[in-house]
């Protein structure tokens, strides 16, 4: 019995990750084939790239509406403009609405100064300022330039503490090819923990703090490589 539940569990998890079981979804079924509206064939084209689309994260999930109906006046009812203050989507309810997912990000923006002028006035960054909307992207510290500079100087200590977590990343991937080797695999575990905590962090825009975590996270990280050698 307990078999057949575990295979039943497999079959549905492929089933659901598959492009055919879209085909239930009626937003995605319906605005792949906008082709006339350039607007809904872009954002279409972009969420299907994304990560949210290869986790199974359909339109409904941030705009909101039934993806279990093909009537499209049903499908659509709640779904609010993004210019309208109830709605998901409007700028300042961006990151609550991120924040049903990514809730220890969210905890830490809401640390930020960026949160704070955004509840205050709507002029702050949200998560879409840095991860786009669709295409949900994760910027490369030569990217910040063009991000940052929108409503500051040149993000130079900003852009050395991302560049000090790609090194921990770029490091802890050389470890993790190598893991059989070491004895200690559990440190490596370790690393790669610390390193995500770093990256959650790195929402509250405390740059001061995160340099002096990844410096040191990365000094262990490279000391613990010389001793197993």
């Amino acid at each position: 019995m307990k078999k057949i539940t575990v295979i039943g569990s497999i079959c549905l998890v492929f089933l659901f990750s598959s492009d055919r079981a879209w085909g239930k979804n009626s937003c995605i079924s319906c605005h792949q084939e906008q082709t006339q509206s350039k607007r809904l064939e872009h954002n279409y084209a972009d969420w299907k790239k994304s990560i949210h689309a290869s986790k199974g994260i359909g339109c409904d999930a941030c705009h909101g509406g039934h993806s279990d109906t093909f009537n499209p006046v049903n499908a659509h009812e709640g779904v609010l403009s993004s210019r309208d203050k109830n709605s998901p989507i409007y700028f300042q309810n961006i990151p609550k609405t991120c924040g049903q997912c990514h809730v220890e990000e969210l905890k830490e923006f809401q640390k930020s100064v960026h949160y704070k002028l955004l509840e205050d006035s709507g002029k702050g960054p949200n998560c879409l300022t840095c991860h786009g909307s669709m295409a949900t992207t994760i910027l490369a510290h030569s990217q910040l330039d063009q991000t940052c500079s929108l409503c500051h100087g040149k993000p130079i200590q900003a852009a050395k503490a991302l560049s000090l977590i790609q090194s921990i990343k770029n490091s802890l991937d050389v470890l993790q090819k190598k893991k059989g080797q070491y004895e200690n695999k559990e440190k490596i575990t370790e690393f790669w923990a610390r390193y995500r905590e770093i990256q959650k962090k790195w929402h509250s825009f405390d740059i001061a703090a995160l340099t002096n975590k990844s410096k040191e996270l990365l000094k262990e990280i490279k000391e613990f490589e010389k001793k197993c050698k």
